[in-house]
């Protein structure tokens, strides 16, 4: 053999045991533990209610004739609990100066599921005041009990809204109008 070759083949047995070396250098024992089945899932916060139509849309009124009784029913569905509140908007087209100063409105908590009201079963006053006056926000809104009279809902609360309107016997109210608005019952949880 040649001193080249003897040279490589010292090299090669070399390596061939230092990688041998080195493997079992970095054998180790081991264990493992482990969790499984983690999620996270948030609440619902949801309210709705079974209006068909407007809870007052009265034309040509004379004064001191009262809107006919209308009913709506708010059933809170979510799973958090929560605080809700009533609130309008702003009148969109009516006119200057708006009918809302001159319009008292009517709201009484109680129970039933019929529009006409011919159902409804409740004396608890929530508003009884100008319809300008009336909240147009959350901050504002009135805050509202459930049916137990605790401000906290709980999901499949329900309470039926009986709302009635009048305008004022003052003639600075004829020809006015307090132009579309709605009602809003927002819930937020707690």
């Amino acid at each position: 053999m040649t001193k080249t070759r003897k040279a490589l083949w010292s090299t090669l047995i070399v390596a061939v045991l230092g990688g041998l070396a080195a493997f079992g250098a970095f054998s180790a024992f081991s264990d493992t533990t482990s969790n499984s089945g983690n999620q996270f899932a948030t609440g619902s916060v949801s309210i709705g209610n079974n209006a068909t139509s407007p809870l007052y849309n009265v034309t040509n009124s004379a004064p001191a004739v009262a809107s006919p009784d209308h009913c709506i029913k708010i059933t809170y569905t979510g799973s958090l609990p929560a605080t809700v509140k009533l609130y309008r908007s702003a009148f969109s087209g009516g006119s200057t100066p708006n009918l809302s100063t001159f319009v008292t409105l009517n709201v009484t908590k109680g129970t039933g599921s019929q529009e006409d009201c011919s159902d409804f079963s409740g004396s608890t006053s929530v508003y009884s005041a100008l319809l300008s006056d009336f909240a147009t926000d959350w901050t504002g809104g009135l805050s509202l009990t459930n049916g137990s009279g605790s401000a906290t809902w709980s999901q499949n609360n329900a309470v039926t809204y009986k709302f009635s309107a009048q305008v004022a016997d003052d003639n600075n109210a004829k020809g006015l109008s307090t132009g579309t608005h709605s009602f809003t019952w927002e819930a937020r949880n707690n």
